[in-house]
């Protein structure tokens, strides 16, 4: 069961929260309302309030905002475990006013010790209410530890995108331009000197032609 202190705390992060981003996660929360009011209706007794019901789902809701199937199976456990801890709790004082009216006189201690119908019920009250705490708690650590982990995911994929070596670039050489020879191009005054340059461009070191 959270604790004034968890609540308060939750609230304060539910205001930095922008609420679902995934569609699967504004799916799902379109129906919260909906879906809390049929829950209201299918766990709350006579003589409890479906609005009571209502509100702590929401409370629970609008801090820890569900995204998926899995966070939404943790939020609701942790509903269910906190309302019916809350419905026990009054049970377990009562049991305790009639344990010790059925001993007057005596210390809690020695009331308890009657076995009475009564003090056994008691223990039984008690040993379900450290039941749905321990669901709590365990629905509680898999939500935030499933939802660290799918953080860290997402972290560790941009860390490999940001951190992947670039792919070998090879060196820009640019092509020179190749022109054929084309004698027919050449001007006639022209073509005894591209030949003589030509020779002497083959002709071995030192040769004079």
């Amino acid at each position: 069961m959270a604790s004034p202190a968890q609540i308060l705390a939750n609230r304060a992060n539910a205001q930095k929260s922008t609420g679902p981003r995934s569609a699967e996660g504004k799916a799902a929360s379109r129906f919260n309302a909906l879906k809390h009011g049929l829950d209201a209706q299918s766990i709350v007794l006579p003589g409890e309030d479906p609005a009571e019901y209502e509100a702590l789902a929401r409370d629970y809701d609008q801090s820890l905002r569900p995204e998926t199937p899995t966070e939404r199976f943790h939020v609701d456990t942790m509903i269910r475990s906190d309302w019916q801890k809350r419905r026990l709790q009054l049970v377990e004082a009562e049991l305790f006013r009639t344990v010790l009216s059925e001993n007057p006189g005596a210390s809690l201690a020695a009331a308890l010790l009657s076995q009475s119908p009564a003090a056994k019920l008691l223990t039984r009250i008690q040993r379900q209410l450290a039941a749905f705490e321990k669901a709590w708690f365990r629905a509680h650590r898999d939500f935030h530890s499933g939802r660290k982990k799918a953080a860290n995911d997402e972290d560790a994929i941009l860390d490999a995108l940001i951190n992947a070596p670039m792919p070998a670039i090879p060196p820009y050489r640019p092509k020179l331009a190749s022109f054929p020879e084309n004698r027919e191009s050449i001007p006639p005054a022209a073509q005894p000197e591209l030949a003589s340059a030509q020779e002497a461009a083959h002709a071995p070191n030192g040769a004079k032609l």
